[in-house]
C-alpha cells in the first residue's frame, strides 16, 4: 500500500530550455516541512504527456496539500494540470513562486486553485500546512491570497528572512540529485544569497520588491560558514567536478566575498563558476576569484546596442565595463560565458548584428542567446501590453526563450529566428574555426534532425550529416551581412 504524504509538490518544466533542473524554492519549502515532522513528495512534469503520472501520484498518495511553484512561462501548464487534478481531488491546491508573486491577479481566472502564496513563504507555508492538517481555517495565513465573493484578498506579507541561516539546506532527497548534476556537466549548484536591487525591466526582481511595497529587492547573504557547510555536505553525498553559484550578485557584498574566497581557498580545491555583473566588477575581484578556484564566469551582455541595453532593458552598464570584465577574465585565465537576448521591443536586424559583432570583439569562451519573452508583472511586459505587441501563441507548441511572443514591426520573425539559430556560428566564424565548426554541426542537427527521423529519406540526411562532419566544411546556409539601411528604432520603457 502506498504511503500517504502531507504535501505533494509538482514542478512543471514543459518545453523547458534545460534538461537538468532543480527547483530551489520547492527544495527549501520541503526541507522546512520535513524538519517540522511533515512528509513531502515531488513529481516533476517535463511534458504534457507526463500529466497522467501526476494524476496517478495524487490518486496513490492522497496528499493533504498539493503545491505548485511557477514562473510565468510555465503557468499555462500549471493551470491546466491543476484543472485536471481538481476533477478528481477534493483537497487543497495552491501555487507559489515568481508568477503568483508578481501577478497574483490571475488567480481570479483560475478557480482550480484554493489560493496563491506571495513572496518568500517557507515559514508561512508551514503554518498553512499545519492548519490544513489540523482542520483549522487556513485562509488567514500570512502571504496567502485567495478569492472571496469575486474579490482577490491578499493577506499581509511576513517580513523576508534576514538571517538565511535559519533555513535548513534545500531538500535534495526528493529528486535524483546526482542525475541532475550529471545532466549539468558535473556541476552542483547552490545559492548563497537572495535578492537583486537592480531595475532590469525584463527581470522579476523589481516586481518582487513592488509586491513587498519596497523600492529595491536588496540582497541578503547566507553566512560564510553556512555556505561552506553546504558545500561540505554536497561533497560528502554527491559526485561533482565543479560548483556553480547561481545567485544574481555573487560579488556584490565585498566584505562577504573577501571572507568567503579566503575560507573557500583554505578548505576546498573545487573549481567553481559564478555570475559577475560588470558595473560592480573590478580587476582585483576577477583575480581574487581566480586565486580561490573560479574557472568560469557568467557575464550578461544581453544587448550590445546602448539604447536597448540601457534604456529599454535599464541595465545601466557601459560597453567599456563589459569589455573590461572580459579582458580581465582573459588576463586571469578565467573562461567566460556571455549571455545575450534578442527580440526585445525596438530590435532590428542592425541591433542584432551589433550584439553579434560585440561578442566577436570580447571573444567569450562560450556564447549563448535567448529570444526575449515578456513575463507578466514586469515593466517590459507592461510596455508590450500597452503597445499591443503581445500575440496569441499555441502554448503547447511554444518554446520559451527559443521563439517570440511579440509582434515586432522592426524585424521579421523569420529573420529573428535565423539569427537566433546562427548566433554562435556568426560570433565564431572569423575568430575561432573549431567553435564555428561545432556551432555549424549543431545548426545542422537542429534544422535537419526531424528530417533524419523520416523513414526512407532519413537515411539520406544521416549520411549527409556524416559527410559534413568528416569534411568539416563551412556551409553558410544563406548567411549574409545585413545592409545597414534602416535607422535604429528607439523605444523607452
Amino acid at each position: 500500500m502506498a504511503s500517504k504524504v502531507d504535501v505533494l509538490f509538482i514542478h512543471t518544466h514543459v518545453n523547458g530550455c534545460y534538461s537538468g533542473t532543480y527547483n530551489f524554492g520547492i527544495g527549501y519549502l520541503s526541507s522546512v516541512l520535513k524538519e517540522n515532522g511533515f512528509s513531502t513528495m515531488l513529481v516533476v512534469c517535463k511534458a504534457e504527456k507526463d500529466y497522467q503520472n501526476v494524476l496517478d501520484a495524487v490518486s496513490e498518495h492522497n496528499p493533504k496539500v498539493i503545491g505548485f511553484s511557477s514562473v510565468s512561462s510555465q503557468f499555462v501548464y500549471v493551470s491546466r494540470l491543476a484543472k485536471e487534478i481538481r476533477g478528481s481531488y477534493g483537497g487543497v491546491i495552491v501555487c507559489g513562486g515568481v508568477h503568483p508573486t508578481i501577478f497574483p491577479d490571475c488567480l481570479s481566472s483560475n478557480p482550480y486553485f484554493d489560493g496563491f502564496f506571495i513572496g518568500e513563504s517557507e515559514f508561512p507555508f508551514m503554518d498553512f500546512v499545519t492548519a490544513v492538517i489540523k482542520g483549522n481555517d487556513y485562509k488567514g495565513t500570512d502571504n496567502f491570497c485567495y478569492v472571496y465573493n469575486g474579490r482577490l484578498v491578499k493577506n499581509k506579507l511576513r517580513q523576508r528572512i534576514k538571517d538565511l541561516a535559519q533555513l535548513p539546506f534545500p531538500d535534495r532527497d526528493m529528486v535524483d540529485y546526482q542525475l541532475i548534476i550529471d545532466q549539468n556537466d558535473g556541476a552542483a549548484r547552490l545559492i548563497p544569497s537572495r535578492g537583486c536591487p537592480f531595475y532590469c525591466t525584463y527581470c522579476s526582481n523589481h516586481a518582487i520588491a513592488r509586491a513587498y511595497g519596497e523600492e529595491r529587492n536588496l540582497p541578503r547573504f547566507n553566512s560564510v560558514e553556512r555556505v561552506l557547510a553546504e558545500i561540505s555536505m554536497l561533497k560528502s553525498r554527491f559526485r561533482f567536478s565543479e560548483l556553480y553559484f547561481v545567485d544574481d550578485l555573487f560579488i556584490s557584498n565585498r566584505t562577504w566575498l573577501n571572507e568567503f574566497l579566503s575560507e573557500y581557498k583554505k578548505r576546498f580545491d573545487i573549481p567553481y563558476m559564478c555570475q559577475v555583473r560588470p558595473d560592480i566588477c573590478t580587476r582585483d575581484i576577477i583575480f581574487r576569484l581566480k586565486e580561490s578556484g573560479c574557472h568560469k564566469i557568467f557575464v550578461a551582455i544581453e544587448s550590445a546596442n546602448d539604447h536597448i541595453r540601457n534604456v529599454v532593458m535599464k541595465r545601466n552598464i557601459s560597453k567599456d565595463q563589459l569589455r573590461n570584465t572580459f579582458m580581465w577574465a582573459r588576463e586571469a585565465g578565467i573562461q567566460t560565458l556571455s549571455a545575450n537576448i534578442i527580440g526585445v521591443p525596438g530590435e532590428t536586424e542592425e541591433t542584432v548584428l551589433e550584439t553579434i559583432d560585440f561578442n566577436r570583439q570580447v571573444h567569450p569562451t562560450i556564447t549563448g542567446v535567448n529570444i526575449f519573452s515578456p513575463y507578466e508583472g514586469t515593466q517590459l511586459w507592461d510596455y508590450c501590453r500597452k503597445h499591443g505587441l503581445l500575440k496569441e501563441t499555441n502554448s503547447s507548441l511554444f518554446l520559451d526563450r527559443r521563439q517570440t511572443r511579440l509582434i515586432l514591426p522592426t524585424i521579421r520573425v523569420r529573420k529573428l529566428m535565423k539569427y537566433f539559430d546562427e548566433f554562435q556560428f556568426l560570433v565564431y566564424q572569423d575568430i575561432d574555426p573549431v567553435k564555428a565548426r561545432h556551432a555549424l554541426l549543431q545548426m545542422w542537427g537542429r534544422r535537419y534532425g526531424a528530417l533524419e527521423r523520416i523513414a526512407g529519406a532519413g537515411f539520406v540526411f544521416r549520411r549527409l550529416r556524416k559527410v559534413f562532419k568528416w569534411i568539416g566544411v563551412k556551409v553558410l546556409f544563406g548567411i549574409r551581412e545585413a545592409k545597414h539601411s534602416r535607422p535604429l528604432s528607439k523605444v523607452s520603457v
